[in-house]
């Protein structure tokens, strides 16, 4: 009979430290027209939030995949969504930096959003893909563009105009071919001179662990970790 009640004390004890630990205050931050602020709410609707956020991303990533074959047809049919779906913010309207999953609900954004719904998408569907500011060689502009792996090989792409290059067979066209490269836009948007960025590529860092990516909880796992340990 003593044993029987140690061991339900123990199970209630433990469901105590369990409550009392998800009821932690942590906090979450959002961009409102550039400007950041920091909101605290409780650890278990931060996991929660996380949770619905990524199964959102792999339903709404499995239907605009499907019947897709190879990988660069997948990642055609996610820069077309996105090009397609998340509209250039109007200016009437805020500007809101939270996460990928509302800027797709909201269906507008920056031109870094649109980028950033396009690497989370492609990470969902298995390939490897971030975004980053590239300058000019004198560093006088800069734009967001997206970079995709495939094949061990990295392809750029501006998911914000439509644009992206091919080669001479039509196929994507990888950074390392660009005397190779003809210029593809979806909506023949305005003559962008990308070539003053693309020049600059050497800049581009290593994109392991980067926001697109942690969108998945084993990645997410792994980057609280490495931000914890350094």
């Amino acid at each position: 009979m003593k044993s029987k009640l140690n061991k339900l004390l123990f199970f209630i004890l433990i469901l105590i430290s369990i409550f009392v630990f998800l009821n932690i205050s942590v906090t979450t931050r959002q961009g409102i027209n550039y400007e950041l602020h920091t909101i605290k709410i409780p650890l278990y609707l931060k996991v929660l939030d996380f949770f619905d956020r990524y199964y959102n991303y792999k339903e709404l990533t499995k239907r605009i995949v499907k019947d897709a074959g190879s990988e660069e047809e997948k990642i055609m049919r996610i820069f077309e969504w996105t090009h397609n779906n998340i509209r250039k913010a109007p200016q009437e309207l805020p500007l809101v930096d939270d996460h990928a999953w509302y800027i797709i609900v909201r269906g507008y954004g920056a031109k870094d959003q649109s980028q950033d719904v396009f690497t989370t998408l492609c990470n969902i569907a298995g390939i490897d893909a971030f975004f980053s500011t590239v300058s000019n060689e004198d560093k006088t502009d800069e734009i967001p563009l997206s970079f995709v792996k495939m094949q061990k090989k990295l392809y750029v792409m501006d998911a914000y105009h439509g644009v992206y290059f091919k080669n001479s067979k039509g196929r994507l066209a990888d950074i390392e071919s660009r005397n190779d490269w003809v210029k593809v836009s979806l909506d023949n948007e305005p003559n962008i001179d990308y070539t003053p960025y693309l020049d600059n590529l050497c800049t581009i860092k290593d994109f392991y662990l980067s926001r697109p990516s942690i969108q998945s909880p084993l990645n997410r796992l792994l980057f609280e970790i490495k931000r914890r340990t350094r």
